[in-house]
């Protein structure tokens, strides 16, 4: 039987881990599509910079185009500006992620990294599912750590996705990073093994 392409997106909250696993991903030789880096590109695209501006004003650009930090500031906590975002953004990411797909039609696996798989409904992008999951306190103490937060800020960007929990009931696989990075790696080999296979 000819194998066709799975297409498998990588999701996790915020400070969970997504990002290591796509790394190991990579470092695998795999194709990895990161939603996240196409967002950026697209934030500078003229068509959009308009639109933002127009919905933002020009308090949200510096010499190189939109400033990501104090578009950040805008929609984060404010639930009705990051919808108003994610309306101009999103049908762009995911244009450029089918284009991409196809582009890849012929590997037996292809990994699609986007933060918010599900929030955004990008899970008509992809086949299955894994979703990448930390314990609540771990994931408070990375983010703060990482980003440099205040508790409450780090808060603020927890509550303002799915929870980790929640993530995990939806998706078809699980990932947990709450321990070393040696366990994480061990349970995607699994993971892979079965999407080969085609038991999932």
């Amino acid at each position: 039987m000819e194998m066709i392409c799975l297409n498998v997106g990588v999701t996790g909250s915020i400070a969970c881990g997504k990002s290591a696993v796509s790394n190991y991903l990579k470092k695998l030789g795999y194709i990895v599509i990161d939603a996240d880096k196409i967002g950026h590109e697209m934030l500078n695209s003229k068509d959009v910079v308009e639109k933002l501006v127009k919905i933002f004003g020009e308090q949200i650009l510096d010499t190189h185009g939109v400033n990501r930090l104090k578009l950040g500031s805008l929609v984060f906590g404010n639930s009705k500006n990051l919808e108003k975002l994610n309306e101009i953004i999103h049908p762009k990411i995911k244009n450029e992620i089918r284009k991409i797909e196809k582009k890849y039609f012929k590997e037996k696996l292809v990994f699609v990294d986007v933060a918010l798989l599900f929030e955004a409904k990008f899970s008509d992008l992809v086949d299955k599912t894994i979703v990448v999951y930390c314990d609540e306190k771990t994931q408070l103490e990375r983010l703060m750590k990482r980003n440099n937060l205040t508790k409450q800020n780090a808060l603020r960007r927890i509550s303002s996705q799915l929870s980790s929990k929640e993530k995990a009931k939806l998706g078809d696989y699980v990932v947990n990073n709450s321990n070393s990075l040696e366990f994480t790696y061990k349970q995607v080999d699994n993971i892979i093994e079965e999407l080969l296979k085609g038991d999932g």
